[in-house]
């Protein structure tokens, strides 16, 4: 075997051999994005916890060009940058369409309702401003996937006032 021949075999096997680890290395430390979560806004809540309890609406905007399926979530709420309440939900499994939007209620939990109460009556007015910290769960087959996000955005106060017999 020449030389410039064994250089062409040995170049060959080595670029065959990088390819291969960058396509394996693709696989790994797979990162799944681009659903966007906002709350749409809140109800009173039906169950015996009325005082710390209520329905928030979210919206799920994905920009996903394939369909996903939510299998749970839980979001932190923070309002006018007060940590506010938490919310799981486990127990509703989501498909969201590639490119699409949909909604979901979910109950959310206040921590402290009067400091929400406080907090409404302090600011003058019916709305605030709310950051939501968002992890959505995806099984696929073995595999489990998370997709964290942050919404903000602002949302009306007042069916929380009024759920909760404050005026």
């Amino acid at each position: 075997m020449t030389p410039l021949r064994l250089f062409s075999r040995s170049l060959g096997i080595t670029l065959a051999l990088a390819f291969v680890a960058l396509v394996a290395g693709c696989g790994n430390g797979f990162k799944l994005t681009g659903v966007n979560v906002s709350i749409v806004g809140f109800k009173p809540s039906t169950s015996s916890k009325l005082e710390t309890t209520a329905v928030m609406t979210l919206r799920y905007t994905s920009e996903n060009v394939i369909p996903i399926g939510l299998s749970g979530s839980n979001h932190k709420l923070y309002l006018n940058g007060v940590y506010a309440g938490k919310t799981l939900s486990e127990e509703q499994p989501l498909g969201l369409a590639p490119l699409s939007a949909i909604n979901q209620d979910v109950t959310v939990k206040f921590e402290n309702l009067a400091r929400l109460q406080q907090l409404v009556a302090a600011a003058g007015q019916n709305t605030a401003a709310y950051k939501i910290e968002s992890v959505l769960l995806v099984t696929s087959v073995e595999e489990k996937l998370d997709i964290k996000t942050t919404g903000t955005g602002n949302v009306d106060l007042r069916p929380l006032v009024a759920g909760t017999g404050a005026r």
